[in-house]
């Protein structure tokens, strides 16, 4: 698959990697966003790249070296008893502005703490005349590493990039999809390039499915398990946490009460799940994040929200080699599934959108006792950021699109909803096809919505 988007992480690349003076470089990002790839973009010849794994420190560095002969053309066949003496050779045979990438920089780490500390005298004392690049998959150990003002790197990085999921645009160049197609499959894979060319290989998405997912010995089916370990000493309380809310249970208070835990015993595995972009906080429309009572907790990223959704609750079933079976259940579910994907993508493009000649400010759902008693939700809110008007917003994932049935549901949420605002209304419907006859409902369709979310 071709290589897409990261233009401002290319730049700051290009622009430090190219500079006269030697670069630190930091890159971190959950597994399979295509950091290694990203690398590899702009690296040049005369530079080396190493992809560290588990084993001792000792075989590191004679796999480093033998990959510096390769790279290089030479025969350098020396051996280091440390990392300093290794770094401090390479002045000798590397020339200013060529540059070492150290991928999975934290395999190395967990066999040598003191690592950072020797890059960080380094650097200080001026002893590279080379650029430095380290990477690695393991966010929380990366990201501590320099930005915990405690760490001896911290302060000493030229850049840091933190490597996130590719927005959802990109996904209908890169899989070469409609509109419509380009929702369905991002609300399963989600902005993760390598599941993207994963699922390239196959000629339609249900084979796809079967063959990444729900076969006994799919890439995939370990998949979340791996993404918490990168980051996590014990990911049981966090793996359990999503398995709740992908069966849906979003109510903290309700997840604390299954697991016979406290509130705050459950507070750090969350934190760490929002920090990791696996689950967010939602509150209504209007009030506080620090002071509502009503928060609501949804796993954010697709692939997790589908897997823990449809795959966990029959892995057994898959194990049994009854995947095939499972998958036909799960794709009679599957458009159910993708309006609530699709809602939230809705709600994600409000602000880029022009609406009505005005710019829009973060949009939240609302849900509540209306004023005639009954539970109302409405999918979206947001207010104009001159706070002229306020939008009110219905999401349709329906084939056949009824657009009277959308406007006199979306009227009634409004009548019986509490008022936010004096502010003058505008009703939006984002709908899954093309609708005729919405009276005073804007229309917006998945193109529109793609288009803005790169």
């Amino acid at each position: 698959m071709d290589f897409l988007n990261r233009k401002i992480e290319l730049q700051q690349l290009e622009l430090f990697l190219r500079n006269e003076k030697p670069s630190f470089i930091v890159i971190y990002g959950r597994r399979r966003c295509g950091k290694s790839r990203l690398i590899q973009q702009v690296l040049q010849k005369g530079d080396i790249y190493y992809q560290a794994d588990r084993q001792e420190s000792t075989i590191q560095r004679e796999q480093l070296v033998q990959t510096i002969s390769e790279y290089l053309g030479i025969q350098y066949d020396a051996t280091f008893r440390n990392w300093d003496s290794l770094f401090i050779d390479l002045n000798r045979i590397l020339k200013p502005n060529q540059t070492l990438a150290i991928d999975e920089f934290p395999y190395i780490l967990k066999n040598d703490p003191a690592l950072p500390s020797l890059i960080q005298r380094l650097i200080d004392g001026h002893k590279l005349k080379y650029n430095l690049i380290i990477c690695g998959s393991a966010q929380n150990a990366m990201s501590e590493m320099v930005q915990n003002g405690h760490e001896p790197l911290y302060g000493r990085a030229d850049a840091i990039l933190k490597i996130r999921p590719l927005a959802p645009g990109w996904i209908q160049e890169g899989l070469q999809l409609s509109p419509e197609e380009s929702i369905r499959e991002y609300a399963i894979w989600g902005g993760i390039p390598r599941y993207w060319e994963l699922r390239n290989i196959y000629k339609d998405l249900a084979t796809a499915l079967y063959h990444l997912v729900f076969s006994r010995d799919a890439i995939l089916l370990e998949e979340p398990m791996r993404l918490l370990l990168d980051d996590l000493r014990s990911a049981v309380q966090p793996y359990t946490i999503l398995t709740m809310i992908g069966q849906g249970v979003h109510r903290p208070s309700e997840i604390a009460g299954r697991l016979e835990k406290s509130l705050p015993g459950l507070s750090d595995s969350f934190q760490k799940l929002i920090e990791l972009g696996f689950i967010r906080r939602e509150i209504p429309f209007g009030e506080s994040i620090r002071s509502s009572k009503r928060t609501l907790y949804k796993i954010s990223d697709p692939f997790m929200s589908f897997y823990f959704r449809f795959v966990l609750p029959n892995k057994q079933r898959i194990e049994m080699g009854l995947g095939e079976q499972v998958l036909r259940q799960v794709l009679l579910q599957l458009d159910d599934y993708v309006a609530g994907e699709w809602e939230y993508l809705c709600r994600m493009a409000l602000p880029f959108l022009e609406i009505k000649g005005k710019q829009w400010d973060i949009s939240s759902r609302w849900w509540g006792t209306g004023k005639n008693g009954k539970e109302i939700e409405i999918d979206g809110i947001a207010l104009s950021n001159d706070k002229t008007h306020i939008l009110f917003s219905e999401a349709k994932w329906s084939q056949k699109p009824d657009p009277i049935h959308a406007a006199r549901q979306l009227n009634n949420s409004i009548d019986n909803c509490k008022k936010f605002t004096e502010a003058a209304i505008v009703k939006v419907l984002f709908n899954r096809m093309e609708a005729k006859d919405l009276g005073d409902l804007i229309q917006v369709l998945p193109a529109d919505v793609l288009r803005v979310l790169k």
